[in-house]
């Protein structure tokens, strides 16, 4: 991105990057930073990215949006790191991380250039919003490796683009264009460039932002967690009990622009 950067951390040895994009501290960018493999993603990546996550929360509590992206314009993220064997346990870490990013309190949205493939696409399925260069290209080749697809994915990607759109995609393992992905549903704007992508998701991220970040929250929840009621009810009474619901309505009828706190 051209915007400047106020904070940066590394993890899984640099690999996987965490900067804070503006000078509120409201926009963080987690960048996917291995370019000699097509940013794949490797077992401890995972897990460094997962370790972002929950510090995220607790050291950067003013963070209101993330930006999910791959270092450079060649590939978001090419999948899995296939060169790895994997531990028995990854099976089910893997899995129950796309399961915290859709629930996670924070909006998420995928910055996409190039490859988006595997594991990479349902890590981009797992985040809230997706936009894409026209030279992005999407995929899940299971069934060249001869890999079974996980279950979560496949329901994930027919909840996005329907069921004979994600049997289109599963039974061929053909990779399709971004402009055959914004058709579907899968992405929801298309950019013509890099530049025009870095300057569309930062303004995107920048307007979300500033938004109530409460209620941002309790939509997510509502979104992500439709089942658990008591989650619903403690996002929404935090909402309404909040000074920013006071600072709304006072905007309104002052005829401003809200500051929200997020308190």
């Amino acid at each position: 991105m051209n915007e400047s950067v106020f904070i940066t951390k590394q993890y899984a040895s640099g690999l996987i990057s965490f900067d804070i994009l503006d000078k509120s501290s409201h926009i963080g960018c987690i960048t996917i930073n291995n370019p000699s493999k097509r940013n794949a993603i490797s077992n401890p990546m995972w897990l460094g990215l997962s370790n972002l996550l929950d510090d995220c929360l607790l050291d950067y509590k003013t963070i209101r949006v993330l930006i999910l992206t791959g270092h450079g314009q060649i590939s978001f993220c090419s999948g899995a790191d296939l060169s790895e064997k994997d531990p028995e346990d990854i099976d089910q870490a893997i899995p129950n991380l796309r399961i915290k990013i859709r629930q996670y309190p924070l909006p998420i949205i995928a910055k996409i250039n190039g490859y988006c493939l595997g594991g990479g696409l349902a890590l981009a399925m797992s985040v809230d919003i997706r936009i894409a260069s026209q030279n992005a290209q999407f995929g899940i080749p299971a069934v060249k490796l001869g890999l079974a697809c996980p279950k979560d994915i496949i329901d994930r990607l027919i909840q996005l683009i329907g069921e004979s759109h994600a049997k289109m995609v599963l039974y061929t393992g053909d990779r399709i264009s971004a402009q055959q992905a914004h058709s579907m549903g899968l992405i929801q704007y298309l950019c013509h460039n890099h530049d025009d992508l870095d300057k569309y998701v930062f303004d995107l991220a920048q307007r979300i932002s500033s938004n109530a970040p409460l209620s941002l929250r309790s939509i997510k929840t509502m979104i992500e967690i439709g089942d658990d009621k008591l989650a619903i009810q403690a996002a929404i009474d935090a909402c309404r009990n909040s000074n920013d619901t006071n600072e709304g309505r006072n905007a309104f009828r002052e005829k401003r622009e809200p500051h929200f706190q997020g308190s």
